[in-house]
């Protein structure tokens, strides 16, 4: 099943961003282990304040357990969304913090699509995917985007399987990233 976050949900969520994020982690909280970066994150995920926020979470649920999150946000929000974590980074780093744009203004971005290991090559990745979209199109969402490491084909044919397209590439952190589009309100939803 398909949902909406709990806070509840938080222990699970976790390390299901760190998988998907690895090292970014640090720059999203300002730590140097994943120890720390695990309680901000904690954090970040049980706050209504900022992107990683339960509130911008679906999960996957199978036999009560958390194998599967999304997370998404519309990019007008970001400056909202972001203060707080800018905030803790900036106290951790004791520097100005700042994030790369991700995304272009107006589109619904997909920041993080994780699956617990156990659980990967099994639809659920599409499953996430097409919950998203099927939300996206329910709060009125004209366009979903993301960016995909270009180290990452199989994750990029995933995506484009279920409707994505390529637009362009987006620089973050000094990496290249595809960026990639599906709009909601021209298209219907594949499985």
């Amino acid at each position: 099943m398909i949902r909406l976050a709990k806070k509840e949900d938080t222990e699970q969520i976790v390390p299901l961003i760190v998988q998907a994020i690895e090292d970014i982690a640090f720059m999203l909280t300002g730590t140097k282990t994943y120890e720390e970066a695990e309680k901000l994150l904690t954090y970040y995920v049980q706050s209504g304040k900022n992107r990683l926020s339960y509130h911008n979470c679906l999960v996957k649920v199978h036999e009560d357990q958390v194998i599967g999150v999304i997370i998404a946000y519309h990019v007008s929000e970001l400056a909202k969304l972001d203060q707080e974590m800018l905030e803790i980074i900036s106290q951790n780093t004791k520097m100005d913090a700042k994030v790369d744009k991700e995304a272009e203004e107006g589109d619904y971005y997909i920041d993080t699509v994780s699956v617990n290991p156990a659980y990967q090559g099994l639809g659920i990745g599409t499953e996430l995917l097409n919950g998203l979209l099927a939300h996206a199109k329910t709060i009125g969402v004209e366009r979903v985007s993301l960016n995909v490491d270009q180290d990452k084909p199989a994750a990029r044919r995933l995506y484009e399987k279920v409707g994505f397209e390529y637009e362009k590439v987006q620089q973050i952190m000094g990496k290249p990233y595809d960026y990639l589009v599906f709009p909601v309100i021209e298209r219907n939803i594949r499985n």
